[in-house]
């Protein structure tokens, strides 16, 4: 099991960072794919805004960019139909595989 899922089950999403290019890598890499220097570890903000979505039966699913410049597939919950660019918390865990979920955010 990697660093990434060890965290992830501890309910801890974790971004890999290389300050040799100051990028945000997705999926996270112990090295970096651009420079070959090894990576930090960071915990992510988990909030982000929806860039796309689609609907299946009475779910929402969607892509999420993250704060940190990365993006995220899972299921959207919202009171109302997500909208474009609305603002969501996210959270993620680990069981056989990891899961993304995000929650549209009460402005």
């Amino acid at each position: 099991m990697t660093f990434f899922d060890e965290q992830l089950k501890k309910g801890s999403f974790q971004i890999c960072h290389c300050n040799n290019c100051d990028q945000n890598l997705w999926p996270p890499k112990e090295i970096c794919h651009i420079c070959n220097e090894e990576t930090e570890w960071s915990e992510s903000m988990n909030v982000g805004k929806i860039i796309e979505f689609s609907k299946k039966d009475s779910s929402y699913f969607g892509i999420i960019e993250l704060k940190e410049k990365i993006r995220v597939m899972g299921e959207i919950f919202s009171n109302d139909e997500p909208k474009i660019g609305q603002s969501v918390t996210m959270k993620a865990f680990f069981d056989t595989r990891p899961h993304y979920s995000f929650t549209v955010k009460n402005n």
